[in-house]
């Protein structure tokens, strides 16, 4: 029962995650006989992960990348035996873009990332790490022209106090660019199993490729109530500061952002569905 249950719950999630929208008819239909005791129909090592975050502003690495709108952000995850997949978009539901008259104020899907993993732990030294490339798919801050760009990182992280991380981005695809990033975060339980989440980054830019930008660029922290509501789902309220880290900084955010401010505060609520 408890396979076909994780098993009905990922078809779920593949046909929600793809965005298929397609009209069932009913079927006659044999039923199949049960697996023999002990067989699996999902491998352990299989996981997937639906994710729907509803905030009131898109903030990435600094930059208002939407303004006086709701934004969606669902995203799907598989993995298996530490490789990871994963399918991020933006829909912008009044996208107030710079485009030509008439196309902006319209719901939008902006934004589709596609993000392939690996992860894997050396436990001596309570050390994790992931390697990783992006493709960042997106309709441009033009709204005429599509942009595409890919980045090749690595994130290595330490499973002790404040479980601190370091990631490094390398932009592969439109030009010279580096992104260094610091993270800590701490998770305090509250209630049964509901746990406050905190977390806070700082980071440095090296940007060659589209302007000449070479300094410490933006902070970010945030904290969230992760509420368990079963095993597999989860509702988490939160709320997030972005702010830049050098005059420099403020300058550049502004001049990239669509509120042409430096500083955001902005939140949502994020729904989770995890096997």
């Amino acid at each position: 029962m408890k396979a076909s249950l994780r098993t009905l719950a990922l078809s779920l999630m593949f046909a929600v995650g793809m965005g298929v929208g397609t009209y069932a008819h009913a079927q006659d239909a044999v039923a199949e006989p049960a697996p023999p005791a002990g067989y699996k129909l999902i491998p352990e090592d299989l996981t997937a992960d639906l994710n729907v975050s509803l905030y009131t502003q898109y903030v990435w690495r600094g930059y208002a990348l939407s303004k006086d709108s709701l934004v969606i952000f669902p995203t799907l995850t598989v993995g298996y035996k530490g490789f990871a997949f994963n399918v991020w978009t933006d829909l912008d539901t009044d996208y107030d873009g710079l485009g030509p008259a008439g196309d902006s104020h319209n719901c939008r899907l902006w934004e589709t990332d596609y993000v392939l993993t690996y992860s894997n732990s050396y436990e001596p030294w309570k050390l994790n790490y992931t390697l990783g490339w992006i493709y960042y798919d997106t309709d441009g801050t033009d709204g005429l022209t599509p942009t595409k760009s890919q980045e090749l990182f690595v994130t290595l992280g330490l499973d002790t106090l404040l479980k601190p991380t370091f990631s490094v981005f390398q932009e592969i695809e439109t030009g010279h660019a580096w992104y260094f990033q610091l993270g800590l975060s701490h998770s305090l339980a509250v209630y049964k199993d509901w746990s406050l989440d905190l977390a806070g980054t700082v980071s440095y830019l090296n940007n060659k490729s589209t302007n000449d930008f070479s300094d410490f660029h933006d902070g970010n922290i945030s904290a969230g109530l992760k509420i368990p509501l079963n095993k597999y789902l989860s509702i988490t309220p939160k709320i997030q500061y972005s702010f830049p880290l050098s005059s420099a900084a403020s300058k550049d955010i502004e001049a990239g952002s669509l509120t042409r401010a430096h500083n955001f505060v902005y939140g949502g609520i994020i729904f989770d569905l995890a096997i």
